[in-house]
């Protein structure tokens, strides 16, 4: 099995996890993690964003995120057509989390969206 092969099947369990992790867990406490998603994020106009949207929509914005990281799992473990976009769009969804992450989160988005990006491309 190809490296890339691999990092796409890891990608897609990581998406498949952080929708059950979401569904099972954040959802419950959404309001609070929203506003700590705040405090930690280092980009102002992201952190009005999230305060401002975010925590008050946070219960239908988690359910928006179960859907959409459940989707981009499904897409990238069933190895169809589809695998591509999915990774462009998970690319978009960590430089969301780059913006609205600490100094730290940030590093660490812009990496996975890096990988992404390189994994559609080499599609």
């Amino acid at each position: 099995m190809a490296i890339r092969t691999v990092a796409e099947l890891v990608i897609g369990v990581l998406y498949a996890i952080g929708a059950g992790h979401q569904a099972l867990f954040t959802l419950r406490h959404s309001q609070e993690f929203y506003a700590h998603m705040a405090d930690r994020a280092w980009f102002r106009p992201a952190e009005i964003l999230v305060e401002k949207l975010l925590v008050p929509n946070s219960v239908a914005i988690t359910a928006v995120v179960v859907a959409f990281q459940a989707a981009v799992a499904i897409a990238i473990l069933t190895r169809g057509a589809a695998v591509s976009p999915a990774l462009v769009a998970g690319g978009v969804f960590s430089i969301i989390g780059a913006l609205t992450g600490s100094p730290a989160e940030t590093v660490g988005y812009g990496v996975l969206a890096a990988i992404h990006f390189i994994l559609a491309s080499a599609r």
